[in-house]
């Protein structure tokens, strides 16, 4: 195993009142008002430090630094944050930013009490539609790029939690296509800390399951997805089963949605849809709807 960098941790928050950002993933997507209401933020021309507590509630662009590299994300904080919050990492597609993809799911306004990060990946992975690697993106194995997203998402755990009531029994991650191979990664890596992750159009590998802790899972593909293909997707769900311990037979269908217990109170749901890369915009809400059934002590 390559040698852990130490990571440096800072923060300069900026307050913002619209995202910004490319297109990423294919889709349009959602206005970034059109599911939230937000308390008025006072933007400055250059970012400002915070004096040391809780951020404001409302949406803020926030540069972390890991090892001596700025790293930005969005972060939405609830109006109250009074007491443990459920947080929420939601990493975007390859050659996506962060304010898109909180665009397209809007996970604040599906889950108004819970903490909601938009991470921004770096050039330099080469991803199935950027053989060059010019476009934002996130490493996807142990040690590429220095392991530099893995030291990111433990600047940004840090940061939050010391700045935030943090509930620690309710982290999650979701990410799509190139953000949900990261998000199986930081699983397999950092999964004592987690309790639940939604993988959209992109699945871990048996062999990456093989070594995960048991955790709930939500999956989602497409069976028309010219990115990752669904035969590849689909050889994830057997995987998973043998993973946490479910009985196929035992599943409940609702339509695409497929949901199975494993012991513990693990859970595999599904969503298996005649579509393509990009989910359908039903998605998002199921997700949260998994995830609040889930906390890291009960599965």
């Amino acid at each position: 195993m390559p040698r852990r960098r130490r990571v440096l941790i800072g923060v300069v928050v900026v307050a913002v009142v619209q995202a910004t950002g490319c297109a990423s993933g294919g889709g349009s997507g959602r206005s970034a008002t059109s599911t939230r209401s937000r308390p008025p933020s006072t933007a400055t021309s250059a970012p400002t430090r915070l004096p040391a507590g809780a951020f404001a509630p409302g949406r803020h662009l926030v540069s972390f630094e890991a090892d001596g590299a700025p790293r930005t994300a969005v972060v939405v904080v609830p109006r109250s944050s009074v007491h443990p919050l459920p947080l929420v990492f939601v990493f975007h597609g390859h050659g996506g930013s962060g304010a898109n993809i909180e665009r397209k799911f809007g996970i604040e306004g599906l889950w108004p009490d819970a903490i909601v990060v938009y991470p921004d990946g770096l050039v330099g992975h080469e991803g199935i539609t950027d053989p060059e690697g010019v476009r934002p993106g996130w490493q996807t194995r142990l040690g590429e790029d220095g392991d530099r997203d893995l030291e990111f998402y433990d600047s940004m755990l840090a940061v939050l939690r010391s700045k935030l009531p943090v509930d620690a029994d309710r982290i999650y991650l979701m990410g799509h296509s190139n953000g949900s191979a990261f998000v199986s990664l930081l699983l397999n890596r950092r999964g004592d800390a987690i309790a639940a992750t939604a993988n959209i159009s992109s699945q871990p590998s048996p062999r990456m399951l093989a070594g995960d802790p048991a955790r709930s899972m939500f999956m989602s593909m497409g069976e028309r997805d010219p990115i990752v293909p669904y035969s590849n997707q689909r050889r994830s769900i057997p995987a998973a089963e043998q993973k946490l311990g479910i009985d196929p037979r035992e599943a409940t269908v609702d339509g695409y949605l497929r949901s199975a217990k494993g012991t513990g109170g693990i859970e595999l749901e599904t969503y298996v849809y005649p579509g393509g890369h990009d989910p359908p915009p039903e998605v998002p809400r199921l997700v949260v709807e998994f995830f609040r059934r889930h906390t890291l002590s009960t599965g």
